[in-house]
């Protein structure tokens, strides 16, 4: 039989065994961070102040893992995932924590500033082991603190296993609801599987109105944790012209209002004229025909034809054209013979009436517009008189006229004069009224 000494003793080391294999919990698992594109997007949250739990009920197992030991995962976890340069503000704060060095039941271990993940993680080691008391509404009101002076939307994650602290805790959330109203969210993180706690958990996200509440489980892994960031922080595709297409992709930003894009982002525009429908007063501008700001097709002799359908080019200002922006009415394209009844003179005299100055200012402008034109100035009487007078006079006014059109600018080279009398009458010279179209310059073509 053995000693009842030793057998003591192996009875307490076997307890001791026990003890120790019962309170002996397994390292986290190893975190990969999944990386998470800010790039394009508006933020959801421009600050984030993280709220850890580090009360002595954190100490405790949940499956295999302490709990404070989780805690620190999630938090350092997202730290790792949330893009350094997205540019936010952060704040990180703790409630309980090892007495000795933690004399305050709720402390801010890493001031509100910009993120820093290095910052983050240091202040982060400084919390070593739960301890202490649990006042989540404390810790919760302090925030109204971290948020002040703080511009546009803040998260406030909360990560705790809100064992035993009551629905009363979530007094410290309206606090901060009502200080901050829609520019504060809550996001609750709960660790463990407390029923009460879970309840609480979604109590403050209510309470936030626009947050949600989450467990740990559901964030141990890279994409896991990746959506939740997302979901967070990151908000819809940026657009800053409102056109529908994000500012990432759009390739015509400061698109105004209402103006239809393509897929990347540039007013429509249907003709390809490269002046954007909205701007294009010309629609339907057949392709390859330059066009102007308003998007229609130049004229450069502003004579109301295009010079893509502008047979006569560099028309003078003024002179009336047809279809195809040639002179019209004084000198009609296709004809070959032009006459002109209101050319008028002094009685019996060369002298060419003010009067008639107009149309042959437009007879002119329509030589000019066509240089390649030759004419032969025609005098034309009546039988009135003698035909020997009227020979002469015919001569003397065809030349009268071909006299001013010199002085206009057309060229002597182009024009000749000639006077036929009554030789050629147009109409009976037995009535006044054919008489009076018998009496007329005629311009005829020279080929």
């Amino acid at each position: 039989m053995k000693h009842p000494v030793t057998m003591l003793a192996l009875l307490l080391m076997i307890a001791a065994l026990m003890s120790a294999c019962a309170t002996s919990y397994q390292p986290v698992p190893p975190f990969t961070p999944v990386e998470v594109d800010a790039g394009g997007h508006a933020l959801k949250a421009q600050n984030v102040i993280v709220i850890m739990d580090a009360s002595s009920s954190m100490g405790e197992g949940y499956q295999q893992w302490k709990k404070f030991d989780i805690a620190t995962s999630v938090v350092r976890n997202m730290a790792e995932t949330v893009p350094a340069d997205m540019g936010i503000k952060s704040g990180l704060r703790i409630f309980g924590g090892d007495p000795k060095m933690f004399a305050e039941s709720t402390s801010v271990i890493d001031d509100v500033g910009d993120f820093d993940k290095v910052a983050h993680h240091k202040a982060l080691s400084t919390v070593s082991q739960a301890g202490g008391t649990s006042p989540l509404g404390e810790a919760a009101a302090a925030v109204v603190n971290d948020l002040e002076g703080l511009d546009g939307t803040s998260a406030v994650i909360m990560v705790t296993d809100a064992k035993g602290m009551g629905a009363g805790q979530a007094a410290g959330a309206r606090a901060v609801k009502e200080k901050f109203g829609d520019s504060v969210c809550f996001y609750p993180i709960l660790v463990g599987d407390d029923a009460d706690g879970q309840q609480l958990m979604e109590e403050i996200a209510r309470v936030g109105g626009c947050g949600f509440a989450t467990n740990a489980d559901s964030l141990a892994s890279g994409e896991q944790m990746a959506d939740f960031v997302q979901k967070v922080f990151i908000g819809d595709m940026m657009d800053s012209d409102g056109d529908g297409v994000g500012d990432a992709m759009d390739k015509c930003p400061g698109t105004p209002a209402g103006v239809k894009v393509d897929s990347v982002g540039c007013p429509l525009d249907s003709d390809k004229d490269g002046v954007p429908d909205y701007q294009d007063k010309c629609p339907g501008t057949p392709a390859g025909v330059k066009v102007d700001s308003t998007g229609c097709p130049l004229d450069s002799d502003g004579d109301g034809v295009p010079d893509s359908l502008d047979k006569c080019p560099k028309t003078p200002a003024g002179v009336k054209v047809d279809a195809s922006g040639c002179p019209l009415t004084v000198l009609q394209s296709g004809a070959v013979s032009w006459t002109f009844n209101e050319i008028n003179f002094e009685v019996s005299k060369a002298d060419i009436k003010p009067a008639s100055y107009g149309i042959l200012d437009e007879i002119a402008a329509a030589l000019g517009a066509n240089p390649q034109l030759k004419v032969v100035v025609e005098g034309h009487t009546d039988n009135t008189g003698a035909r020997a007078f009227n020979m002469d006079l015919s001569n003397r006014r065809a030349e009268a006229v071909m006299g001013y059109l010199v002085g206009k600018g057309v060229s002597p080279s182009r024009l000749s004069a000639k006077g036929y009398g009554p030789d050629r009458p147009i109409a009976d010279n037995a009535t006044k009224l054919g008489r009076s179209k018998n009496r007329r310059v005629q311009f005829t073509k020279v080929n």
